[in-house]
């Protein structure tokens, strides 16, 4: 009896082999499966990454050409040929034959602003003192406030 035991353990010791070995072999498929499904959905990422990407360069050269339109129309319009041909067409305006400048200081002008002399005489350049070329100035009639 002993001896058929024997056998029958020495038999059954290639099944437990043969599991085991049936077991890694599915362990490593379904890990092997997992890697490549793994790999495929990445590129499949990447691929939809990548038409996003072709996609919002279009729309940026289409919005770059349109941002050059508008800036070109801008410029047409506001150009001073435009608006000059607008005011003597449409307005009736013309250029004034003569053009007068009138300069004005304030009333309330200070007048304590006075330059340094220099400290090197040698140099042979005078300065004249700012609040006495600004009273000058000031006494002309053109810069009298009416």
């Amino acid at each position: 009896m002993r001896s058929t035991m024997f056998v029958e353990d020495n038999n059954q010791f290639p099944v437990k082999a043969q599991r085991l070995s049936f077991s890694f072999f599915i362990f490593s498929i379904i890990i092997v499966s997992l890697l490549v499904i793994g790999y495929i959905c990445s590129n499949i990422v990447l691929m939809k990454l990548g038409y996003q990407s072709i996609e919002l360069e279009k729309k940026k050269d289409e919005l770059m050409v349109q941002k050059y339109q508008l800036e070109s129309t801008v410029e047409n319009l506001s150009s001073l040929t435009r608006i000059e041909k607008i005011a003597v067409q449409e307005l009736g305006m013309c250029r004034p034959e003569r053009i007068e400048f009138i300069a004005m200081l304030p009333n309330n002008i200070v007048f304590d602003m006075m330059a340094q002399q220099p400290s090197i005489p040698e140099s042979g350049s005078s300065f004249i003192e700012a609040g006495s070329l600004f009273k000058e100035f000031a006494n002309l009639k053109i810069f009298q406030n009416q």
